[in-house]
């Protein structure tokens, strides 16, 4: 008896040691594994912040360069759109509450044969657990493309509806618009040379070596400039009365020409060398002639063109010219009076810059000779019924809006678009 009573009070003794056991034994465990617990979840509540923010800065890339895309034609280096992606993306970041460090790469990139602007923002941000998990923190990055919708620059319009061959083009002459878009409200007729544009498009009908190829049966673009005061001028409110007396003809030497009207018009060749101040220019009954060697130059100036009037640019003679800056003719260089039907001729070969809108809406443009016109142009928007190329002259049009002081005047250069962005 006394050794089973002892057997009994052995087996309650260990039963009371085992519970101690137990009981250390689960202490031990939720101690060990209690951290690791709160460290998975707090892990997960970092991972999810970055997650979150990941999210977001790809949504600011997005933005970013849907806001730059409508900006891509205002300079042909893009300068433009690569701005105003930039500045959108630092107002943004800006606004956002704990934003993570980031840096911003834009740059214009060719997506099939258009421009488009990308926005690369790498960011980082440091990690609950001093940067350890991962090393150095979390890195993350937004990345988007964009291009602007539908809209090209318009940079040279013909306004005629009426009529064969408007614009046109013979022997090996050539039209240059890499950046703008080539328009004619009847036909397109290139029967020697080649129109090359970042778009070409004629309502009836053409023909010809042509790239890209035109679309035709487009919509007629009217008049962007019909609204332009032309009749009511100052300028032209005022008749000559004795243009021959008033002509200015001159072969040497150098002649400021102060804004106002030209009575009878200035002639120049030989060696003389005309500068048009700043200002508006009125020629009145007579034309605009510069030859031989004689040069032509002007800055923030327009010139006016009554119904007796016209410019003819023809043999050696240098002409450069800026339009006007400010005023109710910002943006143009040349303009004529919209009954105003004659012949506007180029032969020159030392056309360097016609920088602005050339606007002509009931003329001819003629473009002869053998060389380069315009092509030191930041840009240059041309307007006329008619164009009309012979011989091999290359007429470039520029479109780098953003280059110049010279401002685009509404409804050309430039139009109001959308973008998108490009997976």
């Amino acid at each position: 008896m006394k050794l089973l009573a002892r057997g009994r009070q052995a087996g309650a003794a260990l039963a009371r040691l085992l519970e101690s056991d137990t009981r250390g034994n689960v202490a031990l465990m939720a101690a060990l594994i209690g951290p690791g617990i709160i460290l998975l979840a707090v892990g997960a509540i970092d991972l999810l912040a970055v997650s979150t923010a990941h999210s977001r800065l790809q949504s600011v890339a997005d933005a970013g360069a849907l806001a730059g895309a409508p900006f891509l034609a205002l300079a042909a280096d893009g300068s433009g759109a690569k701005e105003r992606a930039a500045s959108f993306v630092r107002a943004e970041i800006s606004q956002w509450d704990g934003a993570p460090k980031y840096e911003g790469t834009y740059e214009v990139v060719d997506q099939g044969g258009q421009r488009a602007i990308r926005v690369l923002l790498k960011g980082h941000r440091p990690s609950f657990f001093a940067n350890l998990l991962p090393p150095g923190g979390w890195n993350f990055e937004g990345d988007a493309t964009a291009t602007s919708v539908g809209l090209v620059p318009l940079c040279v319009l013909v306004t005629g509806t009426s009529g064969d061959r408007l614009l046109q083009l013979q022997d090996s002459s050539q039209v240059t618009a890499p950046s703008c878009m080539v328009h004619s409200n009847r036909d397109i007729a290139v029967q020697g040379g080649r129109i090359s544009a970042a778009a070409v498009q004629a309502v009836t009908s053409a023909g010809g070596d042509i790239s890209p190829s035109a679309n035709t049966g487009a919509a007629t673009v009217e008049d962007p400039l019909a609204n332009l005061d032309l009749e009511l001028s100052g300028g032209f409110g005022n008749l000559c009365t004795d243009a021959s007396v008033d002509k200015v003809s001159v072969s040497s030497g150098i002649h400021y020409i102060p804004p106002g009207r030209h009575c009878g018009g200035i002639e120049a060749n030989g060696t003389a060398r005309i500068v048009l101040e700043a200002g508006e220019h009125y020629f009145l009954k007579g034309k605009l002639s510069i030859d031989e060697s004689a040069r032509l130059e002007g800055g923030d100036v327009v010139l006016f063109f009554d119904t007796a009037s016209k410019f003819e640019f023809t043999g050696g003679a240098r002409v450069s010219l800026e339009g006007r800056q400010s005023g109710a003719y910002a943006g143009i260089v040349m303009a004529s009076m919209r009954d105003n039907k004659q012949d506007f001729m180029i032969s020159a070969d030392h056309v360097e810059s016609l920088l602005g809108v050339i606007y002509v809406p009931s003329a001819r443009l003629i473009v002869e000779g053998t060389e380069d016109v315009a092509r030191d142009s930041a840009w240059t928007v041309i307007v006329a019924r008619e164009v009309r190329l012979s011989g091999s002259p290359s007429l470039f049009i520029n479109a780098n809006y953003g280059a110049s002081d010279v401002p685009v005047p509404n409804g050309v250069g430039p139009r109001t678009g959308g973008s998108r962005l490009i997976d």
